[in-house]
């Protein structure tokens, strides 16, 4: 049996890890085709400290069973005698999140109160969310199920800016995203349970799955984009026979035979990201490489799915992040963070400034963010909820500014001291991600196609755009469970994945988060 896997990102790495070790398959018989020149997709890491990093940002949980399962077999990359799980876990147990300032308004005045504002008629409207089926959910809006003083609540400042959601997006989603984290609901504003990496997301997982996966053979081609995969003419079967994909200008067509298996990454959240410098924007791009595949599967039928309830430029609006990645070498604005926020800098967690208009969330990273980081230098993260609001101080929209000017908005919404010490000493990269948002779009059952679709032989689909019942996307969980769900199904090989973790049906979780609505509240 050989294997070919289209995308290198965190689900494709785990999917060549899971069929080697639940499959039996040989590492020299994988292949991971990846259309960019790196491999980790959302999990990246560009840039140096004169030019200045960027990077994502990502929360994590204990129960991200799939996930961790795999990583517990894969030596650390600062520790080969330490599993990526255990130094993980070991991390966020000796320097857990204690987040004492989560929101303040302009004036720099700290936002919390008894039941996180919400009222008992905003609790009714959670538990009807939460009980209501998901058929019955079908391509609806947060917004039809809630007031409007419901979304000008703490409680949903500190859920959105932690979980991504905006009143318009799914209620399908909304509903998995409750019934999943209902145990963190008393505990969003110090975000207690919440989990991070020791250091960025790539060395931390990206780079030991490679370093686990090479000396095994495993082929990485990158640069390679996976143009069409071709079926075999059999009446009711999915059976992959014709892989083509494009590297250096040239296109290559390789044979697949039946007992061989293909898994397909449909589509990335970092589709089509760019990045700026201190004097430059974010270009955009549209590329659309990153679903091309996946809109040419799902062409003329329905077993593939719905890219388009996803991707185009339609959908930008409701999706779009703007992260800003700063690199600085004073410490001027992680002393000036520690004494706003009363928390040490490291584990404070995210501060959001709620009346700035782009609803900035910022977090000041544990030191060091990347294992070659100079001493001395220091690197914090943000990102903006509504990067298509005109700022206050710079009047543009935040993924259109430069990252000097996104800076500048960022230090005077802050009212922070010596700012012209921080602009010198800071490198800001605004990095513009028109999609990464979109697993929050309103959605249908059917939009995400299954793990392995009706009739497929030796085809699987994984990613953040397949269907998974229960679970939630926008998570490394969600990536991993779906290259083992294929993989199982396929090659009925090795144990099934591990029930997806809900919350509430854990006692301890419901009657925690029915102290948020009936008892002191947070």
């Amino acid at each position: 049996m050989k294997a070919h896997i289209v995308g290198g990102g965190i689900g494709g790495l785990a999917a060549a890890a899971l069929l080697i070790r639940n499959a039996g398959a040989l590492g020299e018989d994988i292949t991971v085709y990846e259309a960019d020149a790196e491999l980790g997709g959302g999990y990246f890491l560009h840039g140096t400290p004169q030019s200045g990093y960027n990077l994502p940002g990502s929360v994590f949980d204990r129960e991200f069973r799939c996930a961790f399962d795999v990583l517990s077999m894969i030596p650390s990359a600062t520790d080969p005698k330490t599993s990526v799980k255990d130094q993980f876990f070991t991390f966020n147990d000796e320097h857990p999140y204690n987040d004492k300032t989560h929101i303040i308004d302009r004036d720099g005045r700290v936002v919390h109160g008894p039941h996180f504002g919400l009222s008992l008629r905003d609790g009714l409207d959670l538990a009807r969310v939460s009980l209501t089926p998901e058929s019955a959910l079908d391509g609806r809006r947060i917004e039809e199920f809630f007031t409007p003083e419901f979304f000008s609540s703490e409680f949903w400042l500190l859920w959105s800016t932690i979980m991504g959601s905006l009143p318009q997006h799914s209620a399908i989603e909304f509903r998995r995203y409750m019934n999943r984290f209902i145990y963190l609901f008393p505990h969003l504003s110090t975000m207690t349970g919440v989990m991070r990496t020791p250091f960025n997301q790539n060395e931390a997982f990206i780079k030991p799955l490679v370093a686990w996966l090479t000396p095994r053979e495993v082929k990485f081609m990158t640069g390679a984009f996976v143009k069409d995969i071709a079926f075999a003419p059999q009446p009711a079967r999915i059976t992959v026979n014709r892989l083509d994909y494009e590297r250096a200008g040239s296109t290559t067509s390789t044979a697949i035979a039946p007992d061989d298996i293909v898994l397909v990454t449909t589509g990335s959240q970092a589709a089509d990201m760019s990045a700026g410098s201190m004097t430059e924007a974010p270009k955009p791009k549209d590329a659309g490489q990153s679903w091309a595949l996946w809109r040419r599967l799902a062409e003329g039928r329905t077993d593939f799915g719905n890219p388009d309830a996803f991707f185009g430029v339609p959908r930008v609006a409701d999706s779009r992040w703007v992260t800003l990645t700063v690199t600085t070498t004073g410490p001027e604005f992680t002393d000036q963070m520690s004494a706003l926020t009363g928390s040490e800098s490291g584990i404070g967690g995210l501060l959001t400034l709620k009346d700035a208009p782009w609803v900035l969330s910022l977090s000041v990273f544990h030191q060091p963010e990347v294992l070659a980081q100079p001493e001395g230098t220091f690197v914090w993260w943000g990102y903006g909820l509504y990067p298509e609001r005109i700022g206050d101080y710079v009047k543009k929209r935040m993924d259109q500014c430069t990252g000097a000017e996104v800076l500048e908005e960022t230090l005077r919404q802050l009212k922070f001291d010596h700012f012209d010490t921080i602009m010198k000493s800071s490198i800001c990269v605004p990095c513009n991600m028109p999609y990464v948002n979109n697993i929050w779009l309103p959605r249908r059952r059917g939009d995400r196609p299954p793990p392995v679709p009706a009739g497929a032989t030796n085809l699987g689909l994984i990613g953040q755009y397949v269907e998974v019942p229960q679970d939630i996307a926008f998570t490394m969980e969600y990536s991993v469970r779906t290259a083992w769900e294929a993989i199982h199904q396929l090659t009925k090989r090795g144990p099934p994945p591990p029930p997806v973790y809900q919350g509430q049906l854990d006692p301890k979780g419901v009657l925690a988060a029915l102290n948020v609505f009936i008892g002191q509240g947070p």
